[in-house]
């Protein structure tokens, strides 16, 4: 009897110890979280890599933290005005500086030959253009960074009060870590951390997805060890739309890196595509001009268009970049102008990017922009020269942080 009590304990023993062990391995496998904490270092002394935030934190600037916010507008675009009344609502300071109307011996300037030999179409030469003349303006100006959109991005109304502060927090925690060090970042003198720790900050993307998207996305192509050799910071955002309305690359991608629900990942670039929203250091404008995107094309670079050369840029480590995964800004479905002057030029028919054809479904049965949860794709909040609804926007919908769409939850 006392043989078979022994036995006994000694068996409970052992199965408890392997529950502990098998605990403590699924703990410590299931997400990666080599760099993963978001204790602001400024802030705190603990470094758990805790997911999630446990201070409060006060709403961002105008300008989100950078110098400035600087928008990529055509001449007479009619994206102009509905920008313009999106900032208004959630408060962003925007410079819009003018762009000539491109020529076509603008074009051909920029072509290294001539038409039929050039990789780059006509539509995406005059964006490549449009981009340093904003370039050009933000080094005239004063300001150390900056933040440049295209007109026809969307966002959350809780950009400022919620989306931007999580950003700035991971941001500043990841520089520390990447760096091993424990600078004391002053959250508002320095909302992002040093700019001497990143190059450019993609905040406004289609898709990181660590590999080319024609090589397939999310489960099945993408594992948790592949975040694990990144630097990266995970953080809850309530904000965030749930996974099964997140785009379905993004989701597919999360759910592959086992990535928690309403959590962000600010990593390492590897393959970013779009430049919906990205921010800059002065040096990095300066390189963007001059070696990294010239106003000139090199057929022995095989570049095709502005995006790309900073993501072979970011990808070949010739400049420093982190991803926020999902993004803050994303582009509103709507009219490609950029495709509108190659079709119009005969150079390719209209076709939609994979990413975007992916989520078009979606987009149309939400009324939002891909990834974004509370944004002005649907129409609600534009004020049209209302200065009375402008303010109701800005005090319920933007200062309660509360949706206030029809059928929606607040």
């Amino acid at each position: 009897m006392l043989a078979r009590s022994a036995r006994s304990n000694t068996l409970f023993i052992l199965l408890t110890l392997s529950v502990v062990s098998l605990y403590f391995l699924y703990k410590h496998n299931k997400i990666p979280t080599v760099r993963t904490t978001l204790r602001d270092p400024y802030e705190h002394d603990d470094h758990s890599g805790a997911v999630g935030t446990s201070v409060a934190l006060p709403p961002s600037n105008g300008t989100l933290g950078f110098g400035a916010i600087y928008a990529v507008s055509a001449p007479g675009s009619t994206r102009k005005g509905r920008l313009a009344q999106a900032a208004a609502v959630t408060g962003l300071e925007l410079t819009i500086p003018d762009l000539p109307t491109w020529t076509d011996k603008d074009v051909d300037d920029f072509r290294w030959h001539n038409k039929s030999e050039s990789l780059v179409l006509v539509g995406t030469a005059k964006a490549w253009l449009s981009h340093h003349v904003v370039l050009r303006a933000f080094l005239e100006s004063d300001a150390q960074t900056a933040l440049i959109i295209e007109d026809d991005v969307d966002w959350d109304i809780r950009l400022r009060t919620t989306q931007v502060p999580l950003a700035q927090q991971a941001a500043r925690s990841l520089g520390a870590l990447r760096t091993g060090k424990r600078p004391p970042y002053d959250p508002v003198e320095q909302p992002w951390g040093s700019d001497q720790d990143w190059d450019l900050l993609y905040l406004g993307h289609c898709g990181d997805y660590l590999n080319d998207v024609l090589w397939g996305v999310g489960v099945g192509h993408h594992h948790p060890s592949d975040l694990a050799k990144l630097d990266h910071v995970l953080y809850g955002d309530p904000t965030m739309p749930h996974r099964t309305n997140l785009h379905p690359f993004t989701a597919s991608f999360l759910t592959s890196l086992v990535v928690p629900e309403q959590t962000r990942v600010l990593h390492h670039s590897v393959w970013p595509l779009c430049t919906f929203g990205y921010a800059i250091t002065r040096h990095t404008a300066e390189r963007l001009l001059k070696d990294i995107a010239p106003p000139h094309e090199d057929p022995a670079r095989h570049i095709t268009a502005y995006d790309a050369a900073i993501l072979t840029a970011c990808r070949d480590g010739q400049l420093y970049c982190y991803t926020l995964t999902p993004e803050v800004f994303h582009h509103m479905e709507g009219e490609s102008l950029i495709a509108g002057e190659e079709e119009k030029a005969k150079e390719r028919k209209i076709v939609r990017p994979p990413v975007d054809a992916a989520g078009l479904e979606q987009v149309k049965y939400r009324k939002e922009t891909s990834n974004i949860g509370c944004g002005f794709a649907s129409g609600e909040f534009y004020w049209e020269g209302d200065e009375g609804k402008l303010q109701y926007l800005q005090d319920e919908v933007v200062g309660q942080g509360k949706c206030l769409k029809e059928g929606r939850y607040p």
